[in-house]
Order: structure tokens, then C-alpha cells, then sequence
């Protein structure tokens, strides 16, 4: 964390540490500790698998499942042509010709709404989280030797995220693709 990060920091927690009264009645800490407890359990129980499905960030519109299946030069063209206010029927016409718009129109509803959602479900293609997701950071190679042998592949995608807010966190979201298809996704601190 840079020095100027530090300072924002203890700047925000000495602000929020004024506006709290000493002599509140707070609750005792034994009290607490029951609740923190199965709240804990609650998460270590329901966040494993959840469900096959992961989520990133909050809902997203076909425009940016669109721009998620763009290259960058063809994402600065489509900009380009909306700061120039270009009618809809060229930018659509743009997406069709580059093919944008066919890749998201063939996908099953349920995948679709899934998209919107930014959300993975295990079993989901790659062109389907990317749809969600965007481009990851890295995309690399790991597939066994055993695996190899078989025919099979393995290919993991590293995506970086980044909180936003005060003291914005990050961390890295694995998705791990088993013969083209989302086999499962892990979060590193």
C-alpha cells in the first residue's frame, strides 16, 4: 500500500473514530461471540460451492457484455462512435459485422441472463465468461501430463479485481476450464 494510501486511511479512521460517542452501550463481548460464531459456520457452510455459481460485481447491460467480446481497438472504434453519436442502427450494424452481436443472440436464454448477472456457472464455455467477466488478466496452460495423455486440457484464467470504496481491496479469481468447459473458480487473497 503506497504512503499516500496509508495516509487516506488513518485520515478516514481518525474521522469515523471522532463521530463515535465513548459512552455508548455497546453490546458485551460474550454476547457477540455466539452470533460471530454462526455467522461464520452460516458462511464456511454456504460460500464453498455456491451452488456452482460465482458473481462479479453488480449487473452489467448487453452493451457491456458486448464490450467484454471486443478487442481493445475495436472496443475504441465502438466509443468512437458513440461519442460521435452514431444512430443505433450503425453501431448495431458495427457489432453484427465484427460478430458481437451473433455470439451473444446464440446463446441459450439461461446463459443470457446468467451474463447480465455476471455470473459463472460451473460448465459455462469460455466465450460465455468471457461475456461475463471480460478479458481475464492472464490465461494459462494446466493441463497434467495424465491429462494430456488422455486428450483431455485444462486452462486456467486469472482475473484481478479490485474493490472500489475506502481501503479498496484486491484479489485475484481463478476460473478453471476442464475440456473447454468452467470446472470450477477460487478466490486468492
Amino acid at each position: 500500500m503506497s504512503e499516500r494510501a496509508r495516509e487516506n486511511n488513518a485520515h478516514l479512521a481518525d474521522g469515523l473514530a471522532r463521530r463515535v460517542d465513548p459512552f455508548e452501550e455497546r453490546p458485551d463481548v460474550k454476547t457477540l461471540k455466539p452470533i460471530a460464531v454462526l455467522a461464520l459456520l452460516g458462511a464456511v457452510l454456504v460460500l464453498p460451492g455456491c451452488g456452482g455459481r460465482w458473481r462479479l460485481g453488480p449487473a452489467q447491460t448487453r452493451r457491456d457484455v458486448y464490450m467484454n467480446l471486443m478487442t481493445p481497438l475495436q472496443q475504441a472504434e465502438y466509443r468512437h462512435m458513440e461519442a460521435a453519436g452514431k444512430p443505433l442502427s450503425l453501431r448495431l450494424a458495427y457489432l453484427q459485422g465484427i460478430g458481437v452481436y451473433q455470439t451473444w443472440a446464440e446463446q441459450p436464454k439461461e446463459i443470457q441472463e446468467a451474463v447480465l448477472r455476471r455470473e459463472v456457472r460451473e460448465g459455462m464455455t469460455p466465450v460465455q465468461v468471457q461475456m461475463a467477466w471480460g478479458h481475464p488478466a492472464e490465461k494459462r496452460d494446466g493441463t497434467l501430463p495424465a491429462e494430456r495423455a488422455g486428450g483431455h486440457s485444462r486452462t486456467l484464467w486469472e482475473y484481478e479485481i479490485r474493490s472500489q470504496g475506502i481501503g479498496g481491496s484486491h484479489y485475484e479469481r481463478s476460473v478453471c476450464f476442464y475440456d473447454g468447459r468452467v470446472l470450477w473458480v477460487r478466490d486468492t487473497g
